[in-house]
């Protein structure tokens, strides 16, 4: 049985990220609140940790790589292609509530032992995801928890987690850590940008205002 643990954002609690950092080095599984929906994260290079995920995930198809959280833009260039047009696009979108696919690096499939041509990124708004990733020193492989029957809902249809505490009612049995900051969250989605053409396409419309990659703001 995973951990339920209540901590911060601001400042995170060093405890706190020294234990979410430990979990994921051992091929772990972290559940936290990922700005707009709860998500799933791991060791973006540990094959045994992305096979935990996909079996939680199980419609999210396995040819069909996870998104990368990076805890900055120099990190995310580490392995995405990132010039000057793009770079001056994606300061004003992140931190902030986009995926961006881009051109992966020949530093992506070293690294991560990944062969994707295209990786989608995104950088939290969340100070505690952020210092997370910092710390451990790599991207985090990362996907939103589908949706669970809520016992506390008055529709038995699946819905999106909102708390917590739903996440462990749900997952506690099949992952290492729930990080909970103890806010309800909306269940929204990332609005996903494909910037691998160098000019800005929307892919999905989620939260966020994509006309922040109109190269004229």
């Amino acid at each position: 049985m995973g951990m339920h643990l209540y901590t911060y954002d601001d400042p995170p609690a060093e405890r706190d990220i020294s234990r979410a950092v430990r979990i994921l080095a051992d091929s772990g599984v972290l559940a936290y609140p990922n700005d707009l929906n709860w998500a799933f994260g791991c060791d973006a290079a540990s094959a045994k940790a992305l096979d935990r995920i996909y079996m939680l995930k199980p419609t999210h198809p396995r040819d069909l790589p996870f998104s990368l959280l990076c805890s900055s833009i120099s990190m995310a260039a580490e392995y995405a292609v990132i010039d000057n047009a793009a770079y001056r696009l994606l300061r004003k979108a992140w931190p902030g509530p986009f995926t961006v696919l881009l051109n992966a690096t020949k530093q992506l499939p070293r690294q991560l032992k990944d062969k994707r041509r295209v990786v989608g990124i995104r950088i939290p708004t969340s100070n505690l995801l952020r210092t997370i990733v910092e710390r451990f020193g790599q991207p985090i492989a990362t996907t939103s928890i589908p949706p669970i029957k809520l016992k506390s809902a008055n529709s038995m249809d699946p819905q999106a987690p909102r708390f917590g505490y739903e996440v462990f009612e749900s997952y506690g049995h099949a992952i290492d850590l729930v990080l909970d900051l103890g806010a309800e969250l909306p269940g929204l989605e990332s609005t996903i940008i494909d910037l691998t053409s160098g000019q800005p396409e929307i892919v999905r419309l989620g939260a966020g205002d994509p006309s922040l990659f109109s190269a004229g703001t």
